[in-house]
């Protein structure tokens, strides 16, 4: 049997390759495979790659990781050795040359790759990075959103029956809210690596 290192490296090259977002193909410089263990305790998924990662070729997610890491001290400390990043967009979603949103069809051709990442490393935690993606990956598991108001899912753990899903504002989300909000929410979110074993 394919170990699961092998099944992410046969996954990076159809993702390299996927052309079902025509516009998207059309203007990309490459598509971006996640990465990182290959049986990680934690995913990481931030909405589409960054026009930097795209650049220089980094993996999908390294921009999100980079910040969260920036609160989460232990990802630079060996925690990151048990997590994976990736992003749901696979690719820098673009019109012609123009950056753009992506388009919740962008989205959805991509949730199979997503997916697979899920099921090859098996996290124990998935942590979707700002609250489109949250929407958008908790819609996916629950078929609805659980919670309400904009933060109700920050930091909340939520079950499904192979993981639990975590949550977290992204870096643009959390620069809106206040500086003492900003320093107890990095206070929750070092409780909840520490729980995640990060």
């Amino acid at each position: 049997m394919e170990d699961a290192a092998e099944k992410l490296d046969q996954l990076a090259r159809s993702e390299r390759a996927c052309t079902r977002c025509a516009e998207i193909a059309a203007g990309r410089l490459r598509a971006l495979p996640g990465a990182g263990h290959p049986h990680a305790r934690v995913l990481f998924v931030s909405r589409s790659p960054s026009p930097e990662e795209e650049a220089d070729d980094l993996p999908a997610g390294a921009s999100a990781l980079r910040f969260l890491a920036g609160l989460i001290p232990n990802l630079n400390n060996g925690g990151g050795e048990s997590s994976f990043c990736t992003s749901l967009l696979k690719c820098v979603p673009r019109s012609g040359t123009t950056l753009r949103e992506p388009r919740l069809e962008e989205m959805e051709n991509c949730f199979g790759y997503l997916a697979t990442e899920i099921s090859i490393t098996t996290p124990h935690y998935v942590v979707p990075i700002g609250r489109e993606t949250a929407d958008f990956v908790l819609g996916k598991l629950f078929h609805t959103t659980p919670g309400g108001p904009r933060d109700a899912l920050d930091l909340r753990v939520i079950d499904s029956p192979a993981f639990r899903v975590v949550p977290v504002a992204s870096a643009g989300e959390l620069a809106e809210r206040g500086e003492k909000e900003r320093k107890e929410y990095a206070n929750r979110l070092r409780s909840l690596a520490a729980l995640m074993k990060l």
